[in-house]
């Protein structure tokens, strides 16, 4: 590091003072915080990155803590404004929901036959009762705490909360049981910034962000404000912003090893112990792109006015625009249809042409959003919802975004379907609406009871006629079930249709309403009921 002049002076009079200074300075350098440190050590905004030249200088490598929280509480709030007034971000926001949650991603259970020692009947049977009595917690508002939303609803709901504050965590609280509803489980998901170190304190090696993590790493407890510290609500009160940091630390498993609350974030690097949101990568982006389309806008409302510029010989204004003149005996001057107005001899008469609307304009904007759907993992063409490419172009498109999409409905089962569903089934066993012999003393049988899939809407097809071929010559070749199938090309369970499908294909039998083969088509082949003599 470089001294300048003060420290060469401390030096010849405070050797050892100029050694501290020196060693301090080197510190706050080695994170970037030179100015406004004690800021952004609390958990607020540090200053911008240090320029030299015009160009950005090296950022300094800092773990994962130093990196992402100071700078978290700035990003929520211009992701969660951004979600609310930019088209683009609120776009990108909605088209995760839309397709990753849909109209819900829903419980398949599965209990491993194996380890059971089910016969596929037991096993089928065993589903069906489990999924109907999901189906009566989930469906009802009462699994939440609020009262307002199902289960599925919420799972939107922490989708979104994520994407726009980088995480969101769900309290699992005992309520009372009621007349409709036997079950004591109930959902509270919360903010973000519910979530953060008491009193405000500064963050330390073992608290970070309001999580309280074990000598291994692994998070121990999460510390939850009585109400959210952007609350309007906080004004007033005794002692300043005093409440705003007033709250409990719940651990993440009860005594008896039950869940108590969960923390829903992608962890992109070890020892992360919050996440970032979604559209951090692109604020700035998105920033400068709404400022240069009000720009434009502006230009093209102006350039709607129809202006008009005389020109005199003696370079003066005409005596009609002479503004020395009362204004009630200036005559008005305006332009009207098929108008006749005299101008005095040598007057000229140039029209103004703003050249707006701006032909780059859109150019542009294509190119930037395309390099923003990079950075979200959305297609330009499901980005702004236009496809005017090839059929192959398109179809890439949509199995690109359809990967992505997967991984996310994967994450939301894994962190929040998942956990509540197990939480739940050991209730309903508790309580002997379940049956399942050994689920409390056999962990593996517990966890062979626990097994499901989750299965979500139909990511949606561009050829539904040869896509739905695809997927019949899978089944006949026993590449593919007709239960995984049926969720992937219309989001239905094939279980759940199966005695609509053979009830209905009964009654158009008696009614002799079968299909007709078409003409040239092969006769349907039976299985001889005997075998053949040699």
């Amino acid at each position: 590091m470089q001294t300048n002049f003060l420290d060469r002076a401390i030096a010849a009079v405070a050797p050892l003072h100029a050694a501290k200074r020196l060693h301090a300075r080197a510190f706050m350098d080695a994170f970037g915080q030179t100015n406004g440190a004690a800021t952004a050590m609390a958990g607020g905004e540090g200053p911008p990155p240090a320029t030299s030249g015009g160009r950005r200088s090296s950022a300094p490598a800092r773990d994962a803590k130093s990196d992402s929280l100071p700078m978290l509480r700035s990003q929520r709030g211009d992701s969660r404004e951004l979600a609310r007034t930019s088209p683009i971000a609120c776009g990108a926001i909605n088209t995760n929901v839309d397709r990753v949650v849909g109209t819900g991603v829903a419980l398949s259970a599965n209990p491993n036959l194996y380890v059971l020692g089910w016969t596929i009947e037991q096993a089928m049977a065993w589903k069906r009762k489990t999924q109907v009595e999901f189906s009566l917690w989930a469906d009802s508002a009462e699994s939440d705490q609020c009262n307002t939303l199902n289960f599925y609803e919420q799972e939107a709901l922490v989708l979104r909360s994520t994407l726009e504050s980088g995480d969101s965590f769900t309290l699992l609280p005992k309520g009372d049981p009621t007349p409709t509803q036997p079950y004591s489980l109930r959902l509270q998901v919360l903010e973000a910034d519910r979530i953060g170190n008491p009193l405000g304190a500064i963050d330390s090696a073992l608290v970070s962000g309001g999580v309280r993590m074990a000598a291994t790493g692994a998070p121990e407890a999460y510390h939850v404000y009585d109400r959210h510290p952007g609350s309007l609500l906080q004004l007033g009160m005794p002692g300043g912003r005093g409440g705003m940091y007033s709250g409990e630390w719940i651990p993440c498993k009860g005594p008896s090893g039950r869940r108590r609350i969960l923390h829903h974030y992608r962890k992109l690097r070890p020892e992360m112990p919050r996440g970032v949101p979604y559209l951090a990568p692109i604020i700035d982006c998105i920033k400068q792109i709404t400022q240069y389309t009000e720009a434009e806008i502006s230009a093209a409302v102006i350039s709607a006015y129809f202006t008009v510029f005389v020109k005199t010989p003696t370079g003066n204004s005409a005596p009609i625009f002479d503004g020395d003149k009362p204004k009630a005996s200036s005559p008005e001057i305006n332009l009207g249809k098929g108008r006749v107005v005299d101008l005095a001899p040598g007057e000229e008469v140039e029209f103004a042409n703003p050249l707006r609307p701006n032909p780059n304009f859109d150019p542009f904007i294509q190119a930037v959003i395309r390099q923003m759907g990079m950075a979200l993992s959305i297609p330009y063409e499901l980005l702004i919802k236009k496809f005017d490419a090839s059929y192959s172009a398109s179809k890439a498109a949509l199995l690109d975004a359809g990967i992505y999409f997967r991984s996310v409905r994967t994450w939301l089962a894994r962190s929040f379907c998942q956990p509540v569903y197990e939480t739940w089934l050991g209730e309903a066993v508790a309580i002997g609406r379940i049956e399942a012999p050994g689920f409390f003393t056999d962990p593996l049988l517990r966890w062979a009871y626990c097994q499901a899939a989750w299965h979500g809407d139909s990511m949606g097809s561009i050829n539904p006629k040869d896509e739905v071929r695809a997927y019949l010559d899978a089944v006949d070749g026993r590449l593919m079930t007709r239960e995984r199938a049926e969720w992937e090309l219309f989001g239905t369970d094939f279980n759940d249709t199966l005695d609509a499908k053979a009830a209905e294909q009964a009654r158009l039998k008696a009614a002799d309403l079968l299909p007709v083969p078409k003409a040239g088509a092969a006769a349907p082949t039976t299985k001889p009921t005997t075998e053949p003599t040699p």
